[in-house]
């Protein structure tokens, strides 16, 4: 039973975090899906458009895998059967930010930037039994570089998760997390040279990196069919984000966006 239970909370949510997707041991599992999200339009937006939200889970002879976003973690430390999990392993995603649908003339008028190809690794922890003897809480940490030379800079996401089965057939999760940059992504996608400035009606405006948001999510998966370890459900999420410090004081986000963005996604999966 705790196998099972175990392998339920893999595949509960389009977005879990990676060190929330415990697959159990010795099993192969498989969970795709696809839904809609709607977020901003940049960082610091106040505009929002949607766009698709796929899911990837799963697991291969002991070893998981799981989209988050728009990155893909590989879990290369076989999962166990005990109540603690440990994940390690590799991570590789894109950085849409600014590369269409901006929405705000200004920030159209600094230009469309390149997408931003990000890869690194990660670490994280599960511990299952905590309140029920079900439940599960995780940490997990990942730094990723950008290889595409579109702000050539790191980013680093910190994240807890804590995930509730109320039974086979639906679940919660609350997470929070943020996000620390390097300088180039915070001049990148945050600064305004004189050129920008001119072009754009927008202060120039110079920044280092740091910490650049705080975010906290909760989400609901429910099973249409069978449970949510196999067959069809529908997952729904919402997220808030706070944009902190200098990176609110660019106009980009001061004088034409809002630190204040929220996300929302909804959509359908199928567990093998």
């Amino acid at each position: 039973m705790m196998y099972k239970w175990s392998l339920f909370t893999c595949v509960i949510f389009a977005a879990a975090s990676p060190a929330a997707a415990q697959l159990g041991n010795d099993r192969n599992a498989l969970t795709i899906g696809i839904g809609a999200g709607a977020i901003p339009s940049y960082e610091g937006s106040n505009d929002y458009r949607l766009i698709p939200a796929p899911v990837l889970r799963g697991r291969v002879a002991g070893f998981g895998f799981n989209t988050v976003r728009t990155h893909l973690y590989v879990d290369a430390w076989r999962d166990g059967q005990g109540k603690v999990d440990f994940q390690i392993g590799p991570v590789i995603g894109v950085n849409p930010n600014r590369t269409g649908q901006i929405g705000d003339r200004r920030v159209e008028a600094l230009g469309e930037l390149d997408l931003a190809i990000e890869a690194g690794g990660y670490i994280g922890v599960t511990k299952t039994g905590l309140a029920t003897p079900f439940d599960s809480l995780s940490l997990t940490l990942s730094y990723q570089k950008d290889i595409s030379d579109t702000h050539d800079s790191h980013v680093i996401r910190p994240q807890i998760a804590y995930i509730r089965p109320l039974n086979l057939k639906t679940a919660l999760r609350v997470t929070a997390g943020g996000e620390i940059v390097g300088s180039g992504y915070a001049r990148t996608y945050f600064g305004i040279d004189a050129a920008g400035a001119a072009a754009s009606g927008l202060a120039a405006y110079r920044l280092d990196g740091g910490l650049k948001d705080v975010n906290i999510g909760v989400g609901i998966s429910h099973a249409l069919t069978g449970t949510l370890l196999k067959g069809w459900s529908v997952f729904g999420q919402a997220s808030y984000a706070r944009v902190l410090g200098d990176f609110a004081d660019s106009p980009v986000v001061r004088v034409a966006g809002n630190p204040n963005t929220f996300a929302a996604a909804l959509g359908v999966a199928y567990s093998f």
